[in-house]
């Protein structure tokens, strides 16, 4: 129980320190007099809305009797049990929710927390792998392992520094592309993972990422115009 809160605790350190060297000297944040301190208010309050929404999906799909014991359900430390589905989509309909009430830039913040997530996963993979190394290696944690670390560098150096920064990117953008890959990576390990018994057509998780993947791909179109674009390449 310890190790498992001290990987979240270094995993939310990690989030934070990126979520702060992105935000701390961002002028389309301080022309909108959003300071450091509403960034890390919101982030506490969104880390525990995430929390809870992974705790949900992980009694809903795997648990369905957590839901009738509340110490059970709210003792996670205590009786494990996490989706890390549940923790990222349903955190990030609770952000856009809350960054809406409280007239905050949404799409600008949304970046920064995707990019501060993206972060945190391969500490978060790591620490698993290291859990599980007294049962034998997992070479899918491995993997997911360095597929995400080197997915944030993709994110920070290119699409945030590269083209975000310069104004070559629309805000929101990255979200919706962390969005898109969080989803397909999901997916496709599910699928490789449960393709012997088929396994994975029965579970919902699947459908929920699936659909997250088809949204996220439609207003990432959308929103940087690619249909035009590619109808004037045509020409």
């Amino acid at each position: 129980m310890e190790y498992f809160i001290f990987i979240l605790l270094i995993c939310f350190l990690a989030f934070l320190f990126c979520l702060h060297f992105l935000s701390r000297d961002d002028l389309s944040l301080l022309r909108k007099d959003i300071s450091l301190e509403k960034i890390f208010n919101t982030s506490f309050t969104t880390f525990f809305a995430g929390l809870f929404f992974a705790r949900l999906f992980y009694a809903i799909f795997n648990s369905i009797d957590m839901l009738m014991k509340p110490l059970v359900f709210f003792l996670f430390p205590y009786f494990p049990g996490l989706s890390l589905t549940g923790g990222v989509l349903g955190g990030t309909l609770f952000l856009i929710y809350y960054l809406k009430v409280k007239k905050m830039p949404m799409e600008r913040i949304f970046d920064f927390f995707s990019i501060s997530t993206l972060a945190a996963f391969p500490i978060g993979y790591l620490g698993y792998l290291l859990i599980l190394l007294p049962k034998g290696f997992s070479l899918e944690i491995m993997i997911l392992t360095l597929i995400y670390t080197m997915l944030f560098f993709i994110f920070i150096k290119f699409l945030c520094f590269g083209l975000l920064f310069k104004g070559k990117l629309k805000d929101g953008t990255i979200g919706l592309i962390f969005i898109f890959s969080f989803s397909l990576i999901s997916l496709f390990t599910n699928i490789v993972t449960q393709f012997k018994n088929f396994k994975f057509v029965d579970q919902p998780q699947n459908y929920i990422l699936l659909g997250a993947l088809l949204v996220s791909l439609v207003l990432f179109m959308d929103k940087e115009d690619l249909l035009a674009k590619f109808s004037k390449i045509k020409r």
